[in-house]
Order: structure tokens, then sequence, then C-alpha cells
């Protein structure tokens, strides 16, 4: 019964054919076009629908690839599985095989319709232009498809590309490459191909994809930060884990990866994110190229996630935008980067058939309510607007929605105490970014402090090896390559390098290099700096407690996360941090003799996921968490008096070291805390008070929009400053 359903409809559709021809004067020859042009290679084109025959297909000995030589209003008529269904490939004469007949059979036609072709050397197309189409589903409500063509320079030796019922196209050259970019309602049927005369000279027929039936719920946490974003999603109360990308394009043709992979990463989407298994979270990188219109803000033709290879990222070029701060000249490029992103989100979403999204998003803690507000209207723009583009009902909270618009502090302790099933008794947290460091001390489930400090992985590890550069050959990276970096392009490539290789280095290798004297100090100056941040925490938990507001006499466990929490191994025996490692006697220390509390010997707990403890939180709420309308500490503008309390913080390190008999981090050679009027110990301070001068007159912009900084963390940066540009000088 099925069959002759089909069959029905295949006779009403050639009827209607035929009818049209008629209307258009023309006949059924004119289904055909006059010339069969191939491409000389076997199965160039693996994302296309070929006829029966097509094997038989031979030049010059070799199998070849044929463009259909076929009208395209055929497509008006027929489904790409109809249609091949209808053609074939005959050899006219066994002993001749240029000569073939392409048979179309419609059923209505009393004998079926064939033309006869000569495979002659003056059809052949040498090479394939790279092209792609993405997604490749089809759902209820989704009308945002995009093509992409690249002619790899190829000219002449390729063909062009047409697709049928396009919204809106963009072509442009840059050097001798030619670019096609267009956005489609529906997925293509076929792609027309063209000569450089702009002759159709044959089409390619595209498989129809695949139909999704949408039913699920996902809740997907975002943490977009200026340097790196992060996104976790809930499935249905079920899974929580990191997002994982799915391959979603259409490769039509085969072309080398050498031209493929770059070509997609630079100026369409790309094909995987990098590292695959986890492309979570990834540089907040947007790339503009190829688009010179600054007045549209249309994601893929205006400006895309931009995913970054250390062989390839060029981070000096005009087109690419990184650290997206939420300020007024950034706005259009972060709303690019966003709209792209959450198209993608949206589409790996439809294809596990997911019907609506709650977004769960995140602010800094240091966002005035007028910043949430515009923050947040940001998000419901582009999802508004997304909606009706794909089918989805997506659920985007406005500023007064505490469920699902959260505060990083908050989303990040909410991830120790549900995730990693920690408590908030009395806790401190540390969320370790590139340049800030946001932390929070919690009692009783209630937040009752929070700031955010400008010092972070950049001032503990980055400027370090910047400053040093010659360390960078015990991890195999010849230093005369990064040298000529500026100082952010610097930090972007070790990032790289930190994310995709420094966790093997540190496996394989640490230990290795344990006594270098270079590592040696590197491993000195980041305890020091990690240390100082503890000992400043020390000091708050002091103030909270004279004031009240923290009750208990007692330093805290900290729960560490972020980037900067991965430097944690780098200070570890084996490189991997643990409750046992040696460093964390020397931190709880700090914390002690600042507070002037026990020291209780209270352990860092490292996060098991860093730089995801946010995105992750946010889509956990199980555990209900107070965030107190409070502000974030503010003090008045930095004047330099003396340095008591990092002299302190300074004796007490070094005799710790001592005390706790600690092994892998060495003492710095030369400082005395026993005798203070030691000739090194007074240059050392005196070299300090410079640098303290020099970081305050180097602040730049109006003094009144400077952000306020805790006079102990700045006596702190210009210590460490001190440490790694003078330590052989002093």
């Amino acid at each position: 019964m099925n069959m002759n359903n089909n069959l029905h409809d295949l006779k009403m559709k050639t009827d209607s054919l035929l009818t049209k021809l008629k209307e258009l004067q023309l006949t059924t020859k004119d289904l055909f076009l006059k010339k069969l042009v191939f491409i000389e290679q076997e199965s160039i084109l693996p994302g296309a629908l070929l006829p029966q025959g097509t094997q038989y297909l031979v030049f010059a000995n070799h199998q070849i690839t044929p463009l259909l030589p076929l009208n395209p209003i055929l497509l008006d008529y027929f489904t790409p599985e109809e249609l091949t269904k209808q053609l074939k490939f005959e050899l006219i004469d066994e002993d001749d095989l240029s000569q073939v007949r392409l048979i179309l059979d419609l059923p209505n036609s009393e004998t079926p319709l064939f033309k006869d072709y000569t495979i002659q050397a003056e059809n052949l197309i040498p090479e394939v232009p790279v092209l792609e189409v993405w997604p490749n589903f089809q759902a209820e409500g989704w009308k945002e498809y995009y093509g992409f063509c690249y002619d790899a320079e190829y000219g002449e030796e390729t063909f062009q590309v047409c697709f049928p019922n396009v919204e809106e196209i963009k072509q442009f050259q840059e050097g001798r490459g030619s670019y096609k970019i267009v956005r489609c309602t529906q997925f293509p049927k076929f792609i027309e191909c063209k000569n450089i005369q702009e002759h159709t000279i044959g089409i390619i027929l595209l498989p129809t994809q695949k139909k999704i039936e949408l039913a699920y719920s996902w809740k997907i946490g975002i943490d977009f930060r200026s340097d790196y974003t992060s996104v976790y999603v809930n499935k249905d109360d079920k899974i929580v884990e990191s997002f994982k990308s799915d391959n979603l394009h259409h490769k039509v043709t085969d072309v080398s990866i050498e031209t493929r992979f770059p070509v997609l990463f630079e100026y369409f989407i790309p094909e995987s994110f990098i590292p695959v298994d986890k492309p979570f979270p990834m540089s907040t990188i947007l790339t503009t190229r190829g688009s010179a219109d600054i007045n549209q803000e249309r994601p893929i033709f205006d400006g895309r996630v931009y995913i970054p290879v250390r062989n390839r990222y060029s981070q000096q070029e005009s087109w690419v935008k990184k650290d997206l701060q939420c300020s007024t000249k950034n706005l259009r490029y972060i709303r690019l980067f966003l709209k792209h992103l959450i198209l993608h989100l949206t589409a790996n979403a439809v294809n596990n058939k997911v019907k609506t999204i709650e977004w769960c998003i995140s602010y800094p803690p240091q966002f005035s309510r007028k910043g949430k507000y515009k923050y947040a209207q940001m998000w419901q723009d582009i999802t508004n607007n997304l909606q009706s583009k794909t089918g989805v009902k997506h659920l985007c909270p406005n500023i007064n929605d505490s469920q699902y618009f959260r505060s990083q502090s908050l989303a990040f302790a909410q991830y120790f105490t549900e995730y990693e099933d920690y408590d908030l008794v009395n806790t401190t947290c540390i969320d370790i970014g590139n340049v800030n460091s946001n932390i929070s001390i919690w009692q009783d489930n209630q937040l009752i402090y929070q700031c955010s400090l400008n010092f972070g992985k950049i001032d503990l590890f980055s400027q370090i090896i910047k400053t040093n550069p010659q360390i960078l050959k015990i991890f195999d990276i010849e230093p005369d390559n990064w040298i000529k970096f500026p100082e952010y392009a610097f930090y972007d490539q070790l990032d790289i390098w930190l994310r995709l290789e420094s966790a093997n280095w540190l496996e394989r290798k640490r230990e290795l290099f344990i006594n270098h004297p270079e590592f040696q100090k590197l491993i000195t100056l980041m305890s020091i700096g990690l240390s100082g941040l503890y000992f400043y925490i020390g000091q708050i938990l002091a103030v909270l407690h004279h004031e009240g507001k923290y009750t208990l006499k007692e330093i805290t466990p900290v729960y560490i996360g972020g980037i900067g929490s991965r430097l944690l191994n780098w200070l570890s025996e084996g490189g991997e941090f643990d409750i046992n490692s040696e460093i964390n006697s020397l931190l709880s220390r700090m914390m002690s003799i600042s507070s002037g509390f026990p020291d209780t010997e209270e352990i860092t707990r490292m996060s098991q996921n860093p730089q995801d403890e946010v995105a992750c939180g946010l889509v956990l709420q199980d555990q209900k968490l107070q965030e107190l309308d409070i502000n974030l500490n503010t003090i008045d503008k930095y004047e330099i008096t003396n340095l008591t309390q990092l002299q302190l913080f300074f004796d007490t390190f070094h005799d710790s070291l001592d005390d706790l008999r600690i092994e892998d981090i060495k003492a710095i050679e030369g400082y005395n805390f026993n005798k203070p009027e030691y000739e090194y110990n007074q240059k050392l301070w005196r070299a300090t008070e410079r640098e303290l001068r020099n970081l305050l007159n180097s602040q730049k912009g109006d003094i009144e929009n400077i952000q306020p900084e805790p006079h102990f963390i700045v006596e702190l940066k210009a210590l460490v400053r001190v440490l790694y540009k003078e330590i052989d000088n002093l």
C-alpha cells in the first residue's frame, strides 16, 4: 500500500513538472544540461547523492565523480532521494568507456528520458572547493542554516556554487582566495555548480537530513568572562556535565585536512572545538575576519567564536578581538561572541532533542545594579531573537531572577557544596582568574564577605615566565620564538600551552627539573605570591571577627578553583596537588599568623573541575545559599606608609619553611628574617618601595575610576615583581 502511495505521489509530482515545463515553453530535453562536467577524482563528494551506475564513469583509466547535468527545476518537485532513485548512468558501448547515457525514469513517461554524453578532457575539473552546510539536521521551527564555500585559491581549476533559497549572502576575496557564506531558512536540497562565466555546469544533490523530534529540557549554565567562557549542562535533572560539542557539519566535498580545518576555524564554523573531548572552558576570543560591516551584528557573517591553536594563532591581527571586558567599546564584540555561542549551543541542544532551554547566567561580583541590568537585558535580547528562528523555547532570566541569574561568587560556592559535597559552615572560596581573584567567605551557608582582587594567575605565574623567558627551555619551548611577542600576546601563548600540554609536562618532567635553578626560582616566587594571598585572607578573617560578622575564632578551610588553581599542581610533589601536599601546611600557617587564630592545619581543597565551577554551580540548585545584598570591599586611595605587614608576611613565610620542614620550596637566598639590618634585607625593602611607587604611577586613566586595591595586595605585587626581576641583582 505504501509503495502505491509513493508511486501515486511521484506521478502527481511528474504531472506538475510537465505542466510547469509547458508554461515555461520548455520540453523534457531541457531537463538535461548539454555537457557532462566531472571531477577527476573518485569519491570526492562524500556529502552528495549519486545515481546508480556512477561507478562505471571512467576517464584516463581512473574513476571520476560527475556533477549531475540536470536542470535544478527538478528539485522544485522531487526530493533529492526521489530524484536519485529515478536516475541511472549506463555505458552506451562497453568497448568505448567515454560514451555514457544518463537515464531519468519519470513515472508518467511512456519511455524513460535520457541524454547521451561523451566524457572528454575539456569538461574536466581538477579540484573541488571547500563546501559545507551547517547544521546537519531538520527540526520543527529551525530556520538557521549556513552554507560555506572556499575555492582554495584554485580559481578556474574548480567550480563556483550557488545555494538555493538564500536569505543572506556574503562574498569576499582575501588574497587569491574566494569566499562565500550564505544563510538559508531550510537545509538545501542541492547546490548549483557554475563555471567562471557563471554558467550552470551541473548540480550536487544533498541528502535530506534527519528530522529531530524535540522533547527534552536542559538547563545550560554559562560563565562568560573576558578571558574564558565555561559552559555546563543539566539534562532533565539527571545528568550534570561539561557541555559537549557535536560535529554538526555536512561535509559536501573531500578536501585535505591541511586546507579544510584552518579555513573553517578562520572564516566559518569549526568542525570541532579544541580539545575535542572537552571543548569548554574555551578562550573568549572573537574573529571578525572577512567582515567589513561594522553596522551589523549577524552571527557567522560579522563575527564568530574563535578557537586559538598555538601553532597558528596570531593575536596581533586586527580581526582578532579578545580581552572582552564589559565596556562600551566592547559591547558589539561581546554581543557577536554570545550570539554565535548561543546559536551553537542551541543547535547542539536540538541535535539532542531538546525543546526547552533554561539559560543560567553568571555575572561578576563587582557588577553594579546598572551593569547587571544591562547584561541581563543583552541575554534576553539575544535569546528572544533566536526563539523565532530555532523552534526552541528559550527561558532567559531577568535581573530579579536570583535562581538563574547569580553572581560568580555564589555559583562558585554552590559548586563546591553541591557537586563536590563540601560544607560551607566556615569556608573561604578563592576563584583565581587570569587577572583577578574573587574571594568569598561563608558561614553557615551565608555569604558574609566578598571581594575581587586585581591579583591573579598573571601575577602568580605568567609575569614570572615573561620576565625570565629562558625557563621556557625546560618546557621544550624555544624562548626566541616567544620573546618577540608583546606582553599579553605572550600570556596568550603561555595559556594555550598550559591548557593543552602542561599537565603532561608536570606528570613526566617536573621531578626531573625540581633542582634546576630556574625552576626552583619559579616555584619559590609562585609560593610567595600564593602564600601572600592566604596571609591577606587571614587579615580579612580577623577584621570580620572583630566586627562580629564572623563569629568563630578560627581559620577556615579553603576551596580553590579557577584557571589559577592549577598552579597548586606546580607546587606539589609529583605535579599533582592533594590534601597531603606540603604546600597545604604552609598556606594554613599563613592564615593563622595573620589572623591571630590558632593554626588548626586547615586543608585547601582544589577543584576537580578548574574554570568550570561557576558554570556547573549555575545549574545546581538543591542547596539554598544566601547571598546578602553587600557591596564589594572598598578602600580609600592607596597611600604609601610603611611595609610592616608585608615584612611580617615575608618573615613568617621564611620562618614557616624551616618550622614546617618544607622541602621543595626554598628560601630566598640572602634574606635573613632574624636580622632585618642585613644588607640584602635593606636592599630588598628599598627596591620593593620603589616598585610600589612605580606600580601606583603606572596606573592609567582618571584616578577616580581606578579600581581600589587593598594595601597589602598592592605591596605583595610589588614584592613579587622585585623578586622575579631583580633577585640576582639585589
